[in-house]
């Protein structure tokens, strides 16, 4: 009888414990996800008509629809586009930038006061991204920060997702380059056949009491090198004297060095680019994601998912993907 309940409160202990499990969260969904959260309920408002003062979900302005977006994850923006960006942290350095964060315009005025608001969708390189807003022309639609009108007009950041400040801090920290990149840099650096010919120096003997000079005089033919050394006494031509130590010369020498032929052209670096070139395979590690992964390409999970249509809902150790450049 007692063994008998004894096995039922383990039973029950096993079932509790993985109930737990099942309903707890991945530790690092909070820091890395929920930007993209963000821009994914945005984008299902893309072509809403634009309309002022309009707060949604039919017809937006600017700051009327980040306020919209971010109320939907529990955030509380001001009504106005200024109004957001005295609430908010500032982000003065374009490369600081994460998805999620805030990006604040000038109006149609140029007169340095805050006059549009927008939510970064992608990060591209040289600290220009894409972002979504609603435009007074087009409504809610995905810009480019390279466009000349927003160019000109772009004031800073503003960030409310304090989980971005992770992520910056994290790129701060210099990442240990892959066997791929250290492969590129070592053919980089690797030898090069024009140093080849180049002339090797070395050092001829000293000559007594340090009167004589260094005469090289490279003999071009494969790596024999012959050095001759002559007195600063002594003449170019002539004959040799007889006795040179009592006269205090010392004859000329050469000293011929022979340089082995070690030289070899190290093999290929092995590459994942694919046939034609013009993509690469990645192979999944474990606790990788395809945010992680779509940050490390420099791309969007979507556009991994549209390239890779196999997926399925989890990623698995040792899944390749394809990743187009």
């Amino acid at each position: 009888m007692h063994k008998r309940t004894a096995l039922l409160i383990l039973i029950g202990v096993l079932m509790a414990s993985c109930g737990v499990r099942k309903t707890t969260a991945p530790p690092d969904k909070k820091i890395t996800g929920i930007g993209q959260d963000i821009i994914n309920f945005g984008m299902r408002y893309l072509n809403k008509p634009y309309r002022p003062a309009g707060k949604g979900p039919h017809a937006f302005d600017c700051s009327g629809f980040t306020s919209f977006v971010f109320r939907e994850f529990g955030y509380r923006l001001s009504s106005s586009s200024a109004g957001q960006d005295r609430q908010l942290p500032s982000i003065m350095q374009r490369e600081h930038l994460q998805v999620g964060d805030l990006v604040f315009f000038e109006g149609r005025a140029h007169n340095g006061q805050v006059g549009h608001v927008g939510i970064v969708k992608e990060l591209l390189p040289n600290g220009e991204f894409r972002f979504l807003h609603a435009s007074t022309a087009s409504g809610v639609i995905v810009s480019h920060s390279a466009e000349p009108y927003y160019a000109s007009r772009y004031l800073r950041g503003g960030r409310v997702l304090k989980e971005n400040n992770a992520l910056v801090a994290a790129k701060r920290i210099p990442k240990e380059k892959t066997k791929e990149e250290k492969r590129i840099d070592k053919r980089k650096n690797g030898f090069n056949p024009a140093k080849a010919n180049e002339q090797v120096l070395i050092e001829a003997p000293k000559a007594k009491a340090d009167k004589s000079q260094i005469l090289d005089q490279p003999v071009r033919e494969k790596q024999t090198l012959a050095v001759h050394t002559r007195p600063l006494s002594q003449p170019e031509s002539g004959p040799t004297p007889k006795n040179p130590e009592r006269e205090g010369r010392i004859p000329p020498t050469i000293k011929t060095i022979i340089l082995p032929d070690t030289i070899s052209v190290p093999e290929p670096a092995e590459s994942n680019l694919s046939a034609d070139g013009s993509s690469l395979q990645h192979l999944v590690e474990p606790g990788e994601t395809l945010y992680s992964i779509s940050r490390k390409y420099e791309c969007t999970v979507a556009q991994l998912k549209e390239w890779n249509p196999h997926l399925g809902a989890v990623l698995r150790r040792g899944e390749k993907l394809l990743i187009r450049p």
